[in-house]
């Protein structure tokens, strides 16, 4: 299955995380990098990896805690979102990711919770706990109408979200950097 992964960028270069690309590699799929001018129609599946806080302007809310908006990277993840949501592919959201999925198919995020940047933490999913690592400041506060959370921090912040009928899922840690498995997602490729 080839993933389009959207890119992302500093201020002046574009660039995946390799540790995204390896996550596609053990799962045995192949991938290319998405920017604004791609055509989506040529991939199966898509990764939204992490990156810099969406503007709040997409949730109808006023900046207060909001870093390095790059109205680029949420034009990506909004076109990518939307096409897989259209066309019923697979997505996969990451840290960033999972946030936009949610914003762009009508949720709105915390802008800013304290406990949860660099600190790893339990979640609670299927009556498991597991450790996750932790890189984010802001989070989900309005789940989107057809989302619904399949994991949560033991102090309540969404941390898995899935789709109600289509197959597309979001984690706010980053599972390529650590063994967690993501068969929940792979498995309904």
């Amino acid at each position: 299955m080839k993933f389009g992964v959207a890119i992302r960028k500093s201020e002046t270069d574009y660039f995946v995380h390799q540790s995204y690309l390896y996550l596609l590699k053990k799962y045995g799929h192949t991938f290319d990098f998405i920017t604004l001018e791609t055509d989506l129609n040529s991939f199966d599946a898509f990764l939204i990896p992490g990156g810099y806080d969406i503007d709040p302007i997409h949730y109808n809310q006023k900046n207060y805690a909001s870093n390095h908006i790059d109205y680029e990277m949420d034009m990506l993840d909004k076109k990518i979102i939307l096409y897989a949501y259209q066309e019923k592919k697979p997505l996969l959201g990451i840290c960033r990711g999972i946030q936009s999925i949610n914003v762009f198919l009508g949720g709105t995020l915390k802008q800013h919770i304290g406990n949860h940047m660099n600190e790893n933490h339990f979640i609670v999913m299927e009556n498991h706990y597991i450790l996750v690592n932790s890189f984010h400041h802001q989070s989900i506060d309005l789940l989107a109408p057809e989302l619904e959370a399949i994991g949560t921090s033991l102090d309540g912040e969404i941390e898995i979200i899935k789709h109600k009928t289509l197959p597309i899922y979001g984690v706010q840690f980053h599972p390529e950097l650590f063994s967690f498995d993501l068969s929940f997602f792979f498995n309904e490729l």
